[in-house]
């Protein structure tokens, strides 16, 4: 079965981080454009669409000269992405209790899903453990 570019590289990329010591690795889009053939925004397609924080993966880049992307592995807890569905449900299971209002629950879901974006994966399952046991407190004060 012939595979398509896109699955050799992301293939390609996940046996390098799988050989890491620390589960990461650091590449520059072009010289692994080069390697493959193909044009950089390939590459980070792939980045973009396979290495999610969904697959637990983390990525940072930097664009230019001396740019790179940098990919992490983290393991899931319970197969969820670091806590994030677990505190979107809880949020869900407060509204429907009548323990949290309609906007409340917005603002507080808002806030998971786009105010942590950009802190380690191990910081932002720490912080929504103590979200939820800080709403547990709020919800059982009234």
């Amino acid at each position: 079965m012939k595979r398509s570019l896109a699955d050799r590289i992301e293939q390609y990329l996940k046996v390098l981080i799988e050989r890491s010591e620390d589960k990461r690795i650091e590449i520059q889009r072009s010289e692994l454009a080069e390697t493959f053939c193909c044009v950089p925004s390939q590459v980070t397609y792939v980045i973009g669409t396979r290495f999610t924080e969904a697959e637990g993966y983390f990525t940072e880049s930097r664009r230019g000269g001396k740019g790179y992307v940098r990919i992490s592995r983290y393991y899931l807890e319970n197969g969820v992405s670091a806590g994030h569905k677990e505190l979107l449900a809880f949020i869900d299971e407060l509204l429907q209790e009548d323990a949290l209002s309609a906007d409340e629950s917005d603002l507080l879901k808002h806030l998971i899903s786009y105010a942590f974006q950009d802190m380690p994966p191990e910081d932002r399952r720490r912080l929504f453990k103590q979200l939820r046991n800080v709403l547990v407190d709020y919800v059982n004060l009234d």
